[in-house]
């Protein structure tokens, strides 16, 4: 059997990720006019899910203009995205559960990464709460293969000290088992940038009779702030047609 391709991502590559500087300026350059946008005519409960070795601190501006927009946000209780994905999906599992017990909503998840690879399975898994889910270049296609090798050096790194003892050291392909191949049975829309430095970007897109593919023109780390993304998550989130 021929063996997966890899990715070709190289330093430079890395060092490209600082134009997310510039991305971030844009999007806080227009944080001005979200009051007068006007809000959603109908609010939805998000959970937002940061990536590999971020926490929820990098997307408060993300969650900001979803507030902005009149949405109710919720975040992961990740400070540091390093933990054991068997141990972090069960938690966001029961943030998931707890929420649509109380508020009887289903929610949207958006996910930045990996945070987008856990967005992906909780849809597998609790397809009852919730409503869609929103991958921001999110290596969905053997993302062991398809990560800068520098990256991956250091996530290798990290699961090798927090996971000993833990039982899943070995499963790297499948993220501790918490990465599937099929696609949730429910919208999910896959935001992906050809200029992502970080992951390479056929590795972020699939098809299925639910999924939704958008292209833009953004670094890894700046998506959550690139305007287009932005454009594309107020679409995803407010223009359907009525609640699911």
């Amino acid at each position: 059997m021929r063996e997966p391709e890899t990715t070709d991502l190289t330093f430079l590559n890395l060092l490209q990720e600082f134009r997310a500087v510039g991305e971030f300026a844009k999007f806080a350059g227009n944080a001005w006019t979200w009051r007068w946008n006007g809000r959603a005519a109908r609010s939805r409960s998000i959970l937002l899910i940061p990536g590999f070795l971020a926490g929820d601190a990098t997307l408060y501006p993300f969650a900001n203009w979803l507030r902005s927009r009149g949405h109710q946000v919720f975040f992961s209780g990740i400070l540091a995205n390093a933990d054991c994905p068997r141990r972090v999906i069960e938690r966001l599992a029961n943030i998931v559960a707890q929420r649509y017990a109380r508020a009887g909503e289903k929610l949207v998840v958006i996910g930045h990464s990996l945070g987008g690879i856990y967005a992906r399975e909780l849809g597998r898994r609790l397809p009852e709460s919730i409503e869609q889910v929103i991958l921001l270049g999110s290596p969905i296609k053997d993302p062991h293969l398809h990560s800068n090798p520098y990256v991956k050096m250091l996530a290798l790194l990290t699961r090798r000290i927090q996971q000993t003892g833990h039982g899943c050291t070995g499963e790297l392909a499948t993220i501790c088992g918490v990465h599937a191949s099929e696609a949730p049975h429910l919208p999910e829309a896959l935001i992906y940038s050809k200029s992502d430095g970080i992951v390479d970007w056929a590795s972020c897109i699939e098809e299925g009779p639910n999924v939704s593919v958008f292209e833009v023109d953004s670094t890894h780390c700046g998506l959550p702030y690139n305007l287009d993304t932005l454009r594309i998550v107020r679409m995803r989130i407010e223009e359907s047609e009525e609640p699911r």
